[in-house]
């Protein structure tokens, strides 16, 4: 080192001076009189560069402790070569998002973390095996180190392809249930295929633009304790959801596909390699480079020419579409050039002959081709990321998603649950739900909430205070997290959502960020409005309807006996497969453990009769009919 300084230029009496200027300090701790070798080291390195949450989590868990050089040999050096230096804090960041419920940051990761040891009594050797253990996932993950098969491996480097590292709290957690022997490998690469179907097409349909708090509750949303059809459970869990975190159908998917921007998705690449490498022959793209067929420099005449009269539509609205995308290593000789120059060049050097199939056969480059070849590619796309035809047995859930541009009186209605940036929470009351609501906000934008508070804000056209300081400007005031922070929770159904929907344009976030559930849905039998799609689903409707035509006496005993057979309700309700009515509430239940009819049964000349709940969207201006049938 001396030589190397000597060799730059520098005296050695420079060296000297600099070695003269250096100071050791001892800091001699005695426990016996209460000092405490973390809270010291944390108090000096605060007046110093600040250490990186790595040091910080390495010391925290090893500086107390007897043990530490066995600790750091058994655990600690293992999960550094496991995951890299570089990626630790990600790393540990990761590990406590799967661990906790708050959402965890470089900034708070720290705290956090020693929160979660503390408040769980966990004991710094535990923690470090969990950490080491959850190094093996990440480090496979990020491609540090190959501990799995390659099935296994390719899923994990298609993730991190896609950049969606937003995974792996929940990755974390199902390699936990596979590391434990609870489900074989099969099982796992099977859950690992959906999840990649899912997020390349909400990608591709850009549904689910929240994903972080989303991933972190997901795999308690769908695993119930047990580990049987575990596979088949997270699936319906995926296909059942609705609103912003909806699995895209295959016409959606389609849609996007040929429709939307491509160009510029993380997926980009990775699905035109997909599409590439969907025949037995499988080609390397990793020096390939995405290439436009219609080029994006837009001056270009000769393009203009090939195009037609509605280049400019044609530019603006398919440029970066799938169906004028391929992938090249000759992406600087292309460039501008005509298209039958294009098509010589690529026919000459290119090795991706499914992605050029189309454009080597296409007489001209217009919009014609373009959507021809997007129809094409994005089949292959469909097929390779499959939607699986599989949902709960009760086709329709008593949950009912609404958005705060519903338009819609909640007034003597009771809230189940909102979802907000992807992270769905259970509620017990309108209050309820403001006051959770108002902590995720307090956590993703502190400083936008104290500046409210600092204001007396109030929702627009509103006559009082709903966020303040002082909690006497508020008829009832509720706290967030002891921050000083009051907002008022004496306000009805109806105020609440134009509360919420302010603050979601406060916060720059979109209107479907946010949608709540009801645990009952507004039913109103002289109100068309409340039998719609999206109010209420159609088999709750039909068991509205049908009450009150029993009420009205409106329907007879002959009918009601035709419609507890399947062919009957069949004739009049064409996607049901089971009977309408049923004489108990476990008829028609086959080899499933699931009732097919509702418990809450309604009465009919002095008997009980059942009514089914396998009624589908597509029949409901059927059912609709069929009542109104009846009052003429």
């Amino acid at each position: 080192m001396i030589e190397e300084t000597v060799t730059s230029g520098l005296e050695l009496n420079d060296i000297l001076n600099g070695i003269k200027k250096l100071e050791m300090v001892e800091i001699v701790l005695d426990k016996s009189q209460g000092d405490e070798p973390q809270k010291i080291f944390e108090s000096i390195n605060s007046t110093g560069l600040e250490l990186s949450l790595a040091d910080l989590i390495r010391n925290y868990l090893l500086m107390d402790d007897l043990n530490q050089d066995e600790l750091y040999e058994n655990y600690w050096s293992v999960i550094e070569k496991n995951v890299g230096y570089r990626n630790l804090g990600d790393f540990v960041i990761n590990f406590l998002n799967s661990q906790i419920s708050k959402s965890v940051n470089d900034k708070n990761a720290y705290r956090l973390f020693k929160e979660h040891c503390e408040e769980n009594n966990l004991s710094h050797e535990d923690v470090l095996k969990n950490l080491k253990r959850t190094s093996k996932y990440y480090g496979a993950f990020i491609g540090e180190t190959q501990f799995y098969s390659n099935e296994i491996s390719d899923y994990l480097r298609a993730f991190y392809t896609i950049k969606q590292t937003t995974v792996l709290p929940f990755l974390f957690r199902v390699f936990n249930d596979y590391e434990d022997g609870n489900i074989d490998e099969v099982t796992l690469c099977k859950v690992l295929d959906y999840l990649l179907t899912y997020l390349v097409r909400i990608t591709a349909c850009e549904i689910n633009k929240n994903l972080s708090k989303f991933m972190k509750s997901m795999y308690d949303r769908f695993f119930d304790g047990s580990y049987d059809n575990y596979y088949k459970k997270f699936v319906i869990f995926l296909n059942d959801l609705r609103a912003n975190n909806r699995m895209p159908t295959d016409s959606e998917f389609e849609e996007a596909l040929i429709h939307k921007s491509l160009y510029k998705k993380p997926i980009c690449k990775f699905v035109l390699s997909v599409i590439e490498n969907s025949t037995k022959e499988h080609i390397d793209i990793t020096n390939l480079t995405i290439e436009h067929i219609l080029p994006q420099k837009e001056n270009a005449i000769v393009w203009k020419k090939e195009v037609g009269d509605n280049y400019n539509r044609v530019y603006e609205i398919y440029l970066h579409t799938l169906g004028n995308l391929t992938i090249t290593g000759h992406n600087s000789e292309l460039g501008t050039k005509s298209f039958t120059d294009k098509k010589n060049i690529i026919c000459e050097n290119s090795k991706a002959n499914v992605l050029n199939k189309e454009v080597l056969s296409a007489e001209r480059w217009d919009e014609s081709s373009i959507l021809n070849r997007a129809k094409v590619l994005s089949n292959i796309l469909i097929d390779k990321f499959n939607y699986v035809e599989m949902h709960s047995d009760i086709s329709e859930t008593n949950e009912l998603s609404f958005s705060v541009n519903s338009g819609i009186d909640f007034s003597n209605t009771k809230p189940e649950g909102f979802s907000f940036v992807g992270e769905y929470t259970k509620v017990a009351s309108w209050a309820d739900l403001l006051t959770k609501f108002i902590s995720l906000v307090y956590d993703l934008d502190t400083e936008m909430l104290s500046d409210l508070a600092a204001s007396d804000y109030s929702i627009p056209n509103a006559d009082r205070t709903y966020i303040s300081n002082d909690e006497r400007k508020l008829r009832k005031a509720k706290q967030v997290d002891n921050s000083g922070i009051f907002f008022e929770t004496n306000l009805s159904s109806n105020n609440i959502i134009s509360f919420i929907k302010d603050l979601l344009s406060k916060m720059n976030l979109d209107i479907d960020d946010f949608s709540f559930s009801l645990s009952k849905a507004p039913f109103d039998i002289d109100d068309e409005n409340t039998w719609s799609e999206g109010m209420l689903p159609v088999a709750k409707l039909f068991y509205n309807l049908v009450e009150d035509l029993i009420s009205k006496s409106k329907i007879t005993t002959a009918e009601i006996e035709k419609l507890k057979t399947k062919e009957y309700t069949k004739s009049l309700f064409k996607a049901t497969d089971y009977p309408a009515f049923a004489d108990n509430v476990t008829d028609n239940m086959g080899n499933s453990s699931h009732k097919r009819y509702r418990a809450k049964e309604l009465h009919f000349n002095d008997k009980d009769i059942y009514v089914s709940t396998q009624f589908f969207e597509s029949d409901r201006e059927a059912v609709i009919s069929w009542y109104k049938e009846h009052l003429n």
